[in-house]
């Protein structure tokens, strides 16, 4: 298989080149709401099943990072309705368990079971906390062990404020706490040593987490400053005498769009890898998109798809360059949401529209309507971790099993009460889509290419089976021609919704993808089954070639190339990836060469969907030819309009036959 189409282009001078990027107008602007009109030409996919791909030399499919819900598991066979309940949970929709809140909270604040030690004022007495713990533990279920192993594998991420008070509190200056107590432990030893306590008895060797966040999502005032990076540090170093097993790391951020404001946002993550030297075992944030609707569309803040892949590639850039390392990243929760200001006036805009069933019925159908953008946010977001194996520990969607005992109406989890208040009746939400949808993907990843960059495309393969990962980025129709291996039958599963925003998942048998067309903000799970297991015949290795900065204004009439460097090797083919941020109005074209060359990159046609509040921000990709690549490689960006941008990462994938 030819992996590179043939490109006959030669290089240009810088000088000539300078005077291409900037010869447009500066007042050829693009509105930055414009939708596509429509699409005519199909996506030409091609999927080589014979070619395993690896990304920083992963593989395999592991489904622990991706497919959980935000549940402890400790003792879930015991908290479902019942045992169908469990088989339908974990052995068809195959979920697995992700995250624990509050680790220390449930022994100092719930129970009570934390005093002041009266030989050591500011310490816990963990003498006498560690002799109740050892009455409370409890040996996991033979079929959890069958089904989960030795370890569940979650991520614990700190209540705010969760220390006992007699550790004193560092408060976030004058500035408001909001509903938590976003407070740090002042003694650092005492609640480090509290914190060791508590995994070490409270958890047994199945129930431990694997991933410890000190704290979940500190206020922004810490950032920067020495008190939270010495609470980290100390904490992963206690956790790496004591329990090695349990991964520490921060700072747990509550945002993801670190191209805000200039790359505002971005200052202080990287403040906080500073100040803890690159140290941690993990560093993390959240992902969440937070949707407005307007014109029939929800846009607004949108981090998923192609911001994300920017941000994805920033981090582990800059602490290569930092640290001479790529720093692993845990995201420990994902999804998205309405505007929560709005929500109740868009929801009223949107179901006005249409008519919907009575009672609870119709409330469940309209509560899917927010469920539905909270999916098609996860999906995307799944699908850019995904493309990150080497890099992305763990992936969190911030769906719950229940909200029962603290609220019925809660919109972030699978089941809800009938009518909201009885619980003994579990009624199924939208949100269980996520699952049903991904439940079968497995196996080992294979080659693929999609040139057009509103396609999220990903492909594996299992014994005689593979499957094909499609999601439209945009709210237009796509017609897809795919590029794959005839199989003997093919089930397409899709994800999507109804004329009145509803989600609609379903499934249908195919003889052929002929004539294969992905819908408006749709989602495609296509499984081909051969008669005979896929052979492998090539097995390629994709590695990331970092630049040699990050975050770096493009300024008028000045192209200081990005430098990237790469080791000696036969190039099957490269990727180009380039991520960047502008202001609200300007042209989102970008010009870009590599060692002299033009490398089009053509703007995105969910371009209208990626305008944030302040700040329109993307990744752009190209293939490059191998020809072109040498040891040390010059990347010129610039915009044609000569207004402000500044460009978050330069990194070239390079892939080459193991």
């Amino acid at each position: 298989m030819n992996l590179y189409p043939t490109i006959a282009l030669k290089p240009i001078a810088l000088i000539a080149c300078a005077s291409i990027f900037f010869h447009l107008a500066a007042g050829q602007d693009l509105e930055s709401t414009a939708k596509p009109e429509g699409i005519s030409s199909a996506a030409l996919i091609e999927v080589d099943p014979s070619i395993t791909r690896k990304i920083g030399g992963v593989s395999e499919l592991d489904r622990n990072v991706y497919f959980s819900i935000s549940d402890s598991g400790a003792d879930l066979d015991q908290r479902v309705k019942d045992q169908a309940m469990y088989d339908y949970l974990v052995h068809d929709l195959k979920i697995k368990l992700g995250r624990n809140l509050g680790p220390v909270k449930a022994v100092t604040y719930w129970s009570e079971l934390t005093v002041e030690d009266p030989d050591r004022p500011g310490y816990a007495d963990i003498e006498a906390l560690n002799e109740i713990l050892a009455t409370k533990q409890s040996s996991p279920s033979e079929q959890m062990l069958e089904d989960f192993g030795d370890n569940l594998d979650v991520v614990s991420h700190g209540y705010q404020g969760e220390y006992p008070e007699f550790m004193g509190e560092v408060k976030p200056g004058d500035h408001p706490m909001g509903h938590h107590r976003q407070v740090l432990p002042e003694n650092i030893d005492a609640s480090t040593e509290l914190a060791v306590a508590v995994f070490k008895n409270s958890f047994n060797d199945f129930t431990r987490p694997r991933y410890f966040e000190p704290m979940n999502e500190p206020h922004w005032y810490f950032f920067g400053g020495d008190h939270l990076a010495d609470w980290h540090l100390a904490m992963h170093k206690a956790f790496n005498e004591a329990l090695p097993e349990v991964q520490v790391g921060g700072m747990c951020m509550s945002v993801a769009y670190m191209y805000r404001q200039d790359y505002r946002t971005w200052i202080g993550f990287r403040d906080f890898i500073d100040n803890t030297n690159g140290e941690l075992d993990f560093y993390s944030f959240h992902v969440y998109d937070y949707l407005t609707f307007e014109d029939g569309e929800f846009a607004g803040s949108v981090q998923s798809g192609l911001p994300m892949e920017g941000v994805l590639d920033m981090v582990p850039n800059y602490t290569m360059n930092q640290f001479g390392k790529e720093t692993p990243i845990v995201v420990s929760e994902h999804g998205g949401y309405l505007n929560a200001k709005k929500r109740e006036a868009m929801m009223e805009a949107i179901t006005a529209e249409f008519t919907f069933d009575e009672g609870f019925a119709g409330e469940m159908q309209k509560r899917s309507i927010h469920d539905h953008q909270k999916i098609r946010s996860t999906i995307a977001n799944t699908l850019n971790f995904m493309d990150h194996p080497h890099t992305v520990k763990k992936a969190v969607p911030f769906i719950l099993l229940n909200s029962f005992s603290w609220d019925p109406y809660y919109r972030s989890v699978l089941y809800v009460p009938e009518n909201f208040d009885d619980m003994s009746t579990w009624v199924p939400t939208a949100n269980v889509d996520f699952y049903s949808f991904f439940k079968d993907l497995k196996g080992h990843r294979v080659y693929s290419f999609c040139s057009d960059p509103d396609l999220q495309v990903r492909a594996f393969a299992d014994g005689n089976q593979v499957y094909v990962v499609i999601n439209n980025l945009i709210d237009q129709p796509t017609p897809i021609q795919l590029a794959l291996p005839e199989a003997e039958r093919y089930t397409v599963k899709r994800y999507g919704r109804n004329e009145n925003y509803t989600p609609r998942l379903d499934e249908a048998t195919l003889d052929s993808l002929n004539d294969l067309t992905i819908g408006a903000s749709e989602s495609l799970f296509i499984t081909a089954e051969y008669n005979e297991p896929i052979t492998q015949q090539k097995v390629v290795n994709e590695v990331a070639r970092y630049s040699d900065r990050v975050v770096a204004a493009v300024e008028p009439y000045t192209i200081k190339p990005f430098v990237v460097s790469v080791e000696d090797g036969e190039i099957d083919y490269a990727q180009l990836r380039v991520a960047f941020r502008r202001p609200l109005g300007t042209n989102r074209e970008v010009q870009v060469a590599f060692n002299g060359y033009p490398v089009s990159m053509p703007v995105e046609d969910s371009a209208y969907r990626l305008d944030s509040v302040d700040d329109y921000a993307t990744t752009r990709f190209a293939r490059i030819n191998p020809d072109w690549i040498k040891k040390e490689n010059s990347v010129t960006v610039a915009f044609p309009d000569g207004k402000e941008g500044t460009v978050g990462s330069v990194v070239l994938r390079t892939a080459m036959t193991e």
